[in-house]
C-alpha cells in the first residue's frame, strides 16, 4: 500500500531533498557538466562500471520498496548495487536535477514466447537537442552507450550491434547483434510517460514469485574497463579483452568471499538498513 509519505517520490518531478547529487556523481566517479549527448553517454558508462546490476536483496530477505530515500542509501551510502526498477529509477532522478529533460517509459522483455508483461522493466528516455535517446542502466549485459531512438539506425556498441525496430502498430522493438547481421529482440517499449507507481505491482512480483527468473538464484554483475565480471551462486565468471574465465562456486562461504572480492560488497552490507 502506498503511504502519503512515500508518495512524495511518485510525482512528475523528484524531489531536490530526495539526493545528493555531488555524493551521487562520487559513486559513479564523474564530474559535474552540462546537460549535452556527449556528458550523457560519460554518466552512462561510468554508472554501468560502477554500481552493479544484482538481485542479492530479494535472496537474502530485505523487501524492496521503490522509496527513492531508501534507494539512495543503498546505492550510494552503502555503495550496492539494484535492479531496473532501482538503478533506472534513481538515474533519472540524478538526469533530471542536472539538467536533462527526462522521464520513465516502461519495456516488456523478450522471452521464449513472446514478451513479458506491462511495466517488467523500466529504462529512461532522455529528449536531447532534438532527439530521443534511450537510456538503461538497469538491464545487466546490455548497451553501453545510450541509444539514439532512429528506426532502423544500426548503432555500434563497443563490439556489438544495437537498432531499434517499429512493428505495425508503432510499438518499438530493442534489438541486438553480434555479426551485424542476425538481430535478437530484447525488449519491446512505447514513448508513454510512465509514473514509479505504475511498477509497484511487478516490483513486487519479480521479489516473490516463483516464476520470475530473479527468485531462482543470486546475480551481481557489472561492466569493467575491459569486459564484464559476473558472480552467481554457482559461478564466478570474468570476461575481458574477448577472453573468459570461469570458476565454480561451491558454497555460501565462497560466495560471500567472491562478492568482496570483485565487487566490495560485505555482509554487513547485505543486511537491511534500518
Amino acid at each position: 500500500m502506498l503511504t502519503n509519505k512515500s508518495s512524495e517520490f511518485f510525482g512528475n518531478k523528484p524531489k531536490t531533498e530526495a539526493i545528493d547529487i555531488n555524493s551521487y556523481l562520487k559513486r559513479i566517479r564523474a564530474q559535474k557538466e552540462k546537460p549535452s549527448i556527449s556528458y550523457l553517454k560519460k554518466l552512462h558508462r561510468a554508472h554501468l562500471i560502477n554500481v552493479p546490476f544484482e538481485n542479492l536483496d530479494i535472496h537474502y530477505k530485505n523487501k524492496i520498496i521503490l522509496d527513492y530515500r531508501k534507494i539512495y542509501k543503498k546505492i550510494v551510502s552503502r555503495r550496492r548495487g539494484g535492479f531496473c526498477y532501482e538503478l533506472n529509477g534513481l538515474f533519472y532522478h540524478l538526469l533530471y536535477h542536472l539538467g536533462f529533460n527526462s522521464y520513465l517509459i516502461s519495456a516488456r522483455v523478450k522471452q521464449e514466447e513472446g514478451f513479458s508483461k506491462d511495466y517488467d522493466h523500466m529504462a529512461v528516455l532522455v529528449l536531447l537537442e532534438n532527439e530521443r535517446w534511450l537510456v538503461d542502466v538497469g538491464f545487466g549485459d546490455s548497451f553501453i552507450y545510450p541509444k539514439k531512438i532512429e528506426i532502423n539506425k544500426v548503432q555500434m556498441d563497443y563490439v556489438d550491434y544495437w537498432r531499434v525496430v517499429a512493428d505495425p502498430d508503432e510499438n518499438l522493438i530493442l534489438q541486438q547483434s553480434d555479426d551485424y547481421s542476425s538481430f535478437r529482440s530484447k525488449y519491446f517499449f512505447t514513448l508513454e510517460k510512465k509514473q514509479p507507481i505504475q511498477f509497484m505491482d511487478r516490483c513486487e512480483f519479480h521479489q516473490t514469485s516463483i516464476e520470475s527468473h530473479f527468485t531462482k538464484q543470486k546475480l551481481i554483475t557489472r561492466l569493467t574497463a575491459k569486459g564484464r565480471i559476473m558472480l552467481t551462486e554457482r559461478k564466478l565468471k570474468i570476461s575481458e579483452l574477448g577472453n573468459t574465465t570461469e570458476q565454480e562456486i561451491t558454497n555460501e562461504d565462497e560466495f560471500l568471499s567472491k562478492l568482496r572480492q570483485h565487487f566490495g560488497i560485505g555482509f554487513r552490507q547485505l543486511m537491511r538498513n534500518p
